[in-house]
């Protein structure tokens, strides 16, 4: 694919993908690149990470090698600028960032992955700031059912809370349902968590998730509604509601969501049902 097809490539299954996305996803055949697409190698990555037009100021980067035994971190001097040549092997990069506290209090330790099986980029979860920390619409290709297995795996499962996504919507805190070996199994285990908990929002949401990666959209915005009306003050399934919505042509609809969201956002933080279920972590806790 041409590197100027990467917003578009970016873009695939993604809701929101406004200007700001585009604007960082422009050529520099002079210079280090300042975009990203599936089938880029290590390498392209990191170089795009350290670009100062790339709108990520990294203030930890990680690189693990998984493997069929776990995830060995690289020594940070391995990947250090100027060093290349890596050989092939299944690479997962996590990001924190200067900007994450102020733009994003809810996260978790790190607020972007990326996921390069073979040295080949195939899943990633990224979110980019403008001036003041503002946070641009986030890019993600989070819809391969194993690449989300074995990401799950070697970060989601350790940090246990934080910002996750599966598809387009998130959830927010890891459950095992997600590691299943297939998508079918995955939607089998959520709903009898629904059945053994069938008042808890949160398996309602995570249900919403499932649902909606596999398809199934109405059913998907159908739990999103339950899981709102079972966790009123937590903003999460109004911010999916709006995801859903926006992607139906419901437009009026998922603007009103996401205003609610945004209104429960700021006072919940670390006080709502779904902080309550689930602990916030800080980078210490990693």
């Amino acid at each position: 694919m041409p590197r100027g097809l990467g917003r578009a490539a970016l873009c695939a299954g993604v809701l929101i993908c406004g200007p700001a996305a585009g604007a960082q996803l422009h050529e520099r055949g002079d210079a280090e690149p300042v975009e990203f697409m599936a089938g880029d190698d290590l390498q392209h990555v990191l170089a795009f990470l350290r670009h100062p037009e790339s709108g990520i100021a990294a203030t930890h980067l990680r690189v693990q090698v998984l493997s069929a035994t776990g995830a060995t971190p690289l020594p940070s001097e391995r990947f250090a600028p100027g060093k290349g040549d890596f050989p092939p092997a299944t690479y997962l990069l996590d990001v924190t960032q200067k900007c994450d506290h102020a733009g994003t209090s809810e996260e978790g330790a790190f607020t972007s992955w990326f996921y390069l099986p073979d040295d080949r980029l195939a899943a990633w979860d990224v979110q980019t700031y403008g001036p003041a920390c503002r946070a641009e619409p986030r890019l993600f290709e989070t819809s391969d059912h194993e690449a989300m297995r074995s990401v799950g795996r070697a970060l989601f499962r350790p940090a246990r809370v934080g910002r996750f996504r599966y598809g387009a919507l998130l959830y927010s805190s890891w459950d095992d349902a997600f590691a299943a070996p297939t998508r079918e199994a995955m939607l089998s285990l959520l709903r009898k968590q629904v059945q053994k908990q069938p008042t808890s929002g949160r398996a309602q949401n995570d249900l919403a998730v499932g649902l909606y990666a596999d398809g199934q959209r109405d059913a998907a915005i159908e739990a999103l509604g339950h899981a709102a009306q079972l966790a009123p003050d937590w903003y999460l399934p109004h911010e999916n509601l709006a995801l859903a919505l926006r992607e139906r042509g419901e437009l009026a609809a998922a603007e009103r969501e996401s205003q609610l969201a945004e209104t429960l956002r700021k006072p919940a933080v670390g006080t709502g049902p779904g902080a309550r279920e689930v602990p916030r972590m800080t980078p210490s806790d990693r």
